[in-house]
Protein backbone atom coordinates (compact mmCIF):
# COMPACT_ATOMS: atom_id res chain seq x y z
CA UNK A 1 0.00 0.00 0.00
CA UNK A 2 1.51 3.45 -1.13
CA UNK A 3 0.46 6.29 1.50
CA UNK A 4 0.90 9.97 0.01
CA UNK A 5 0.44 13.49 0.61
CA UNK A 6 -0.24 16.63 -1.56
CA UNK A 7 1.32 19.47 -0.16
CA UNK A 8 0.99 23.19 -1.67
CA UNK A 9 4.25 24.93 -3.01
CA UNK A 10 2.82 27.63 -1.01
CA UNK A 11 3.33 26.04 2.13
CA UNK A 12 6.01 28.03 3.44
CA UNK A 13 4.41 31.55 3.12
CA UNK A 14 3.77 32.73 6.41
CA UNK A 15 7.60 31.50 7.79
CA UNK A 16 9.82 34.49 7.00
CA UNK A 17 13.40 32.95 7.82
CA UNK A 18 14.95 30.33 6.28
CA UNK A 19 15.66 29.06 9.86
CA UNK A 20 11.57 28.79 10.18
CA UNK A 21 10.61 27.07 7.28
CA UNK A 22 13.55 24.24 8.28
CA UNK A 23 12.12 23.83 11.28
CA UNK A 24 8.56 23.58 9.71
CA UNK A 25 9.70 20.87 6.97
CA UNK A 26 11.24 19.19 9.67
CA UNK A 27 8.32 18.58 11.36
CA UNK A 28 6.22 17.88 7.96
CA UNK A 29 9.46 15.14 7.41
CA UNK A 30 8.70 13.54 10.84
CA UNK A 31 5.12 13.26 10.73
CA UNK A 32 5.18 11.55 6.80
CA UNK A 33 7.70 9.42 8.39
CA UNK A 34 6.28 7.97 11.49
CA UNK A 35 2.94 7.17 9.53
CA UNK A 36 5.13 5.63 6.19
CA UNK A 37 4.28 8.59 3.42
CA UNK A 38 5.99 7.15 0.23
CA UNK A 39 5.07 10.19 -1.97
CA UNK A 40 4.98 14.04 -1.26
CA UNK A 41 3.48 15.63 -3.72
CA UNK A 42 4.21 19.48 -3.97
CA UNK A 43 1.56 20.97 -6.29
CA UNK A 44 1.80 24.39 -8.20
CA UNK A 45 -0.67 26.97 -6.25
CA UNK A 46 -0.35 29.82 -8.13
CA UNK A 47 2.53 29.41 -11.53
CA UNK A 48 5.74 30.94 -10.70
CA UNK A 49 4.64 32.79 -7.21
CA UNK A 50 6.61 30.11 -4.92
CA UNK A 51 9.34 28.82 -6.77
CA UNK A 52 12.35 30.08 -4.53
CA UNK A 53 10.05 28.05 -1.57
CA UNK A 54 9.75 25.04 -3.73
CA UNK A 55 13.17 24.63 -3.78
CA UNK A 56 13.68 25.00 -0.25
CA UNK A 57 10.73 22.62 0.12
CA UNK A 58 12.18 20.13 -2.18
CA UNK A 59 15.88 20.75 -0.41
CA UNK A 60 15.30 20.44 2.55
CA UNK A 61 12.98 17.05 2.73
CA UNK A 62 15.13 15.40 0.63
CA UNK A 63 17.80 16.13 2.97
CA UNK A 64 15.97 15.19 6.30
CA UNK A 65 15.41 11.66 4.20
CA UNK A 66 18.93 10.68 3.00
CA UNK A 67 21.15 8.51 5.55
CA UNK A 68 23.12 11.11 7.59
CA UNK A 69 26.82 9.30 5.49
CA UNK A 70 25.51 9.86 2.36
CA UNK A 71 24.66 13.66 2.52
CA UNK A 72 28.33 14.45 1.20
CA UNK A 73 27.92 12.65 -2.08
CA UNK A 74 24.06 13.68 -2.60
CA UNK A 75 24.14 17.78 -1.48
CA UNK A 76 26.51 20.26 -2.26
CA UNK A 77 27.26 23.42 -0.22
CA UNK A 78 24.06 25.61 -0.27
CA UNK A 79 22.95 28.64 1.96
CA UNK A 80 19.47 26.33 1.94
CA UNK A 81 20.99 24.27 4.35
CA UNK A 82 22.03 26.81 6.73
CA UNK A 83 20.44 25.57 9.31
CA UNK A 84 20.00 22.24 8.94
CA UNK A 85 21.44 21.00 12.24
CA UNK A 86 18.23 22.18 13.55
CA UNK A 87 16.74 19.10 12.08
CA UNK A 88 15.23 16.22 13.94
CA UNK A 89 16.68 12.98 13.14
CA UNK A 90 13.96 10.75 11.62
CA UNK A 91 15.46 7.46 12.34
CA UNK A 92 13.94 5.28 9.95
CA UNK A 93 14.88 1.59 8.85
CA UNK A 94 16.49 2.66 6.16
CA UNK A 95 18.87 5.19 7.94
CA UNK A 96 21.44 2.56 9.36
CA UNK A 97 23.90 3.20 12.32
CA UNK A 98 27.20 2.87 11.58
CA UNK A 99 28.04 -0.99 12.14
CA UNK A 100 31.51 -2.75 12.18
CA UNK A 101 32.51 -5.06 9.15
CA UNK A 102 32.72 -8.09 11.14
CA UNK A 103 28.56 -7.55 12.29
CA UNK A 104 27.76 -7.39 8.22
CA UNK A 105 25.51 -9.83 7.35
CA UNK A 106 24.54 -11.61 4.25
CA UNK A 107 20.89 -9.61 2.84
CA UNK A 108 21.21 -6.85 5.20
CA UNK A 109 20.15 -3.97 3.24
CA UNK A 110 21.78 -0.26 3.36
CA UNK A 111 21.44 2.54 1.12
CA UNK A 112 24.28 3.51 -0.51
CA UNK A 113 25.75 5.47 -3.47
CA UNK A 114 27.86 4.33 -5.75
CA UNK A 115 31.61 5.49 -6.03
CA UNK A 116 34.38 4.62 -8.75
CA UNK A 117 37.64 3.26 -7.36
CA UNK A 118 40.35 2.04 -9.94
CA UNK A 119 37.76 1.43 -12.88
CA UNK A 120 35.27 -0.97 -11.14
CA UNK A 121 32.09 0.60 -9.25
CA UNK A 122 32.24 0.46 -5.24
CA UNK A 123 29.00 1.16 -2.64
CA UNK A 124 29.37 3.68 0.13
CA UNK A 125 26.97 2.29 2.27
CA UNK A 126 28.41 4.34 5.78
CA UNK A 127 30.63 1.35 6.61
CA UNK A 128 34.28 1.69 7.23
CA UNK A 129 35.06 0.26 3.70
CA UNK A 130 33.62 0.51 -0.28
CA UNK A 131 31.58 -2.45 -0.87
CA UNK A 132 32.34 -3.74 -4.30
CA UNK A 133 29.05 -4.03 -6.29
CA UNK A 134 27.97 -6.61 -8.87
CA UNK A 135 25.91 -5.25 -11.35
CA UNK A 136 25.42 -2.05 -13.71
CA UNK A 137 25.21 1.30 -12.27
CA UNK A 138 25.99 4.74 -12.88
CA UNK A 139 28.73 6.42 -10.48
CA UNK A 140 26.88 8.85 -7.65
CA UNK A 141 23.47 6.72 -8.02
CA UNK A 142 21.77 6.62 -4.71
CA UNK A 143 20.21 3.05 -4.56
CA UNK A 144 19.47 0.27 -2.34
CA UNK A 145 21.70 -2.58 -1.88
CA UNK A 146 21.66 -5.95 -0.42
CA UNK A 147 24.46 -7.84 0.85
CA UNK A 148 25.46 -10.97 -1.13
CA UNK A 149 28.76 -11.74 0.63
CA UNK A 150 31.35 -10.95 3.70
CA UNK A 151 34.38 -11.44 4.83
CA UNK A 152 37.68 -10.84 2.72
CA UNK A 153 35.20 -11.03 -0.43
CA UNK A 154 32.30 -8.55 0.54
CA UNK A 155 30.38 -7.72 -2.76
CA UNK A 156 26.59 -6.58 -2.93
CA UNK A 157 24.09 -6.06 -5.68
CA UNK A 158 20.84 -3.69 -6.05
CA UNK A 159 17.93 -4.71 -4.03
CA UNK A 160 14.89 -5.88 -5.74
CA UNK A 161 11.47 -4.07 -4.56
CA UNK A 162 10.13 -7.11 -3.10
CA UNK A 163 12.99 -7.44 -1.21
CA UNK A 164 12.51 -4.56 0.94
CA UNK A 165 10.17 -5.27 3.26
CA UNK A 166 9.90 -1.84 5.34
CA UNK A 167 9.53 1.63 5.70
CA UNK A 168 12.22 3.23 3.10
CA UNK A 169 11.48 6.39 3.46
CA UNK A 170 9.70 8.83 0.62
CA UNK A 171 9.78 10.35 -2.57
CA UNK A 172 9.37 14.12 -3.09
CA UNK A 173 7.69 14.78 -6.31
CA UNK A 174 7.00 18.00 -8.29
CA UNK A 175 3.34 18.36 -9.78
CA UNK A 176 1.33 20.79 -11.71
CA UNK A 177 -2.15 22.43 -10.20
CA UNK A 178 -3.87 20.47 -7.79
CA UNK A 179 -7.22 20.23 -10.20
CA UNK A 180 -5.46 19.02 -13.10
CA UNK A 181 -3.18 16.63 -11.52
CA UNK A 182 -5.80 14.94 -9.42
CA UNK A 183 -8.32 14.50 -12.26
CA UNK A 184 -5.36 13.25 -14.97
CA UNK A 185 -2.67 11.99 -12.80
CA UNK A 186 -3.74 10.10 -10.02
CA UNK A 187 -5.15 6.76 -9.79
CA UNK A 188 -6.24 6.09 -5.92
CA UNK A 189 -8.42 6.97 -3.28
CA UNK A 190 -8.38 10.99 -3.04
CA UNK A 191 -9.19 12.68 0.80
CA UNK A 192 -9.57 16.23 0.66
CA UNK A 193 -8.91 17.68 4.24
CA UNK A 194 -10.66 21.04 5.11
CA UNK A 195 -12.23 22.92 7.63
CA UNK A 196 -15.06 23.26 5.43
CA UNK A 197 -15.00 19.57 4.91
CA UNK A 198 -18.16 17.15 5.91
CA UNK A 199 -17.25 16.15 9.61
CA UNK A 200 -15.16 12.93 9.94
CA UNK A 201 -17.66 11.27 12.22
CA UNK A 202 -20.50 12.05 10.05
CA UNK A 203 -18.41 9.36 7.15
CA UNK A 204 -16.10 7.82 9.21
CA UNK A 205 -17.84 4.12 8.15
CA UNK A 206 -17.39 4.96 4.60
CA UNK A 207 -14.06 6.24 5.07
CA UNK A 208 -13.13 3.11 6.57
CA UNK A 209 -14.75 0.86 3.69
CA UNK A 210 -13.16 2.89 1.08
CA UNK A 211 -9.41 2.83 3.03
CA UNK A 212 -8.96 -0.93 4.08
CA UNK A 213 -9.81 -1.29 0.11
CA UNK A 214 -7.47 0.50 -1.08
CA UNK A 215 -3.65 0.06 -1.86
CA UNK A 216 -3.22 3.59 -3.30
CA UNK A 217 -4.65 6.66 -0.91
CA UNK A 218 -3.73 10.37 -1.19
CA UNK A 219 -4.54 13.38 1.69
CA UNK A 220 -4.06 16.77 0.17
CA UNK A 221 -3.87 19.53 1.96
CA UNK A 222 -4.09 23.56 1.01
CA UNK A 223 -2.04 26.32 2.30
CA UNK A 224 -2.12 28.29 5.25
CA UNK A 225 -3.71 31.40 3.64
CA UNK A 226 -5.54 29.45 1.21
CA UNK A 227 -7.79 26.16 1.73
CA UNK A 228 -8.44 23.25 -1.05
CA UNK A 229 -12.01 24.82 -1.85
CA UNK A 230 -10.51 28.05 -2.59
CA UNK A 231 -7.25 27.08 -4.96
CA UNK A 232 -9.74 24.45 -7.07
CA UNK A 233 -11.69 26.94 -7.50
CA UNK A 234 -9.40 29.14 -9.38
CA UNK A 235 -9.35 25.77 -12.23
CA UNK A 236 -13.10 26.33 -11.64
CA UNK A 237 -13.23 22.97 -9.86
CA UNK A 238 -14.78 21.78 -6.38
CA UNK A 239 -13.52 19.15 -4.21
CA UNK A 240 -15.94 16.50 -5.32
CA UNK A 241 -14.96 17.01 -8.56
CA UNK A 242 -11.49 15.50 -8.28
CA UNK A 243 -11.77 13.48 -4.70
CA UNK A 244 -13.42 10.71 -3.07
CA UNK A 245 -14.20 12.48 0.29
CA UNK A 246 -14.07 16.06 1.57
CA UNK A 247 -13.36 15.60 5.59
CA UNK A 248 -12.94 17.81 8.37
CA UNK A 249 -10.79 16.04 10.46
CA UNK A 250 -11.13 18.17 13.58
CA UNK A 251 -14.74 18.45 13.81
CA UNK A 252 -15.48 21.56 16.76
CA UNK A 253 -11.25 22.32 16.78
CA UNK A 254 -10.56 24.35 19.87
CA UNK A 255 -8.35 26.69 18.08
CA UNK A 256 -9.02 29.20 15.66
CA UNK A 257 -6.41 27.74 13.14
CA UNK A 258 -4.62 24.67 12.55
CA UNK A 259 -1.54 24.89 11.08
CA UNK A 260 -0.25 22.84 7.96
CA UNK A 261 1.66 21.02 9.69
CA UNK A 262 -0.29 19.94 12.46
CA UNK A 263 -3.23 19.00 9.64
CA UNK A 264 -0.62 16.64 8.07
CA UNK A 265 0.11 14.45 11.42
CA UNK A 266 -3.94 14.59 12.45
CA UNK A 267 -5.21 13.61 9.39
CA UNK A 268 -2.40 10.55 8.51
CA UNK A 269 -2.95 9.39 12.52
CA UNK A 270 -6.20 9.02 11.44
CA UNK A 271 -5.43 6.99 8.56
CA UNK A 272 -2.94 5.09 10.10
CA UNK A 273 -5.63 4.31 13.02
CA UNK A 274 -8.20 3.01 10.28
CA UNK A 275 -5.15 0.69 8.50
CA UNK A 276 -4.22 -0.71 11.63
CA UNK A 277 -7.32 -1.26 13.46
CA UNK A 278 -10.16 -1.61 11.41
CA UNK A 279 -8.33 -3.07 8.28
CA UNK A 280 -6.38 -6.17 10.65
CA UNK A 281 -9.92 -7.30 11.55
CA UNK A 282 -11.33 -7.72 7.85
Amino acid sequence: MVLSIFIPDSILCEESTLREKTIKLGFIARACSIFRVGKIYVYTEERGAYERDYYVIKSILEYAETPQYLRKHLFSKSEVFRDVGILPPLKTPHHKPYITLDELKVGDLREGVLVKKGGSLFVDVGLSSLVKFEGPGSEGERLTVLVTKVGSSLSCRRAFAHEIDTYWGYKVIRVGPLGKVLKSSFSGLKIVTSRLGVPINEKFDALVNAVVKSDNIALIFGSPRKGVYDILKEEGLKPEDVSDFTLNFVPEQGTSTIRSEEAIIISLGIVNLILKVFASKR
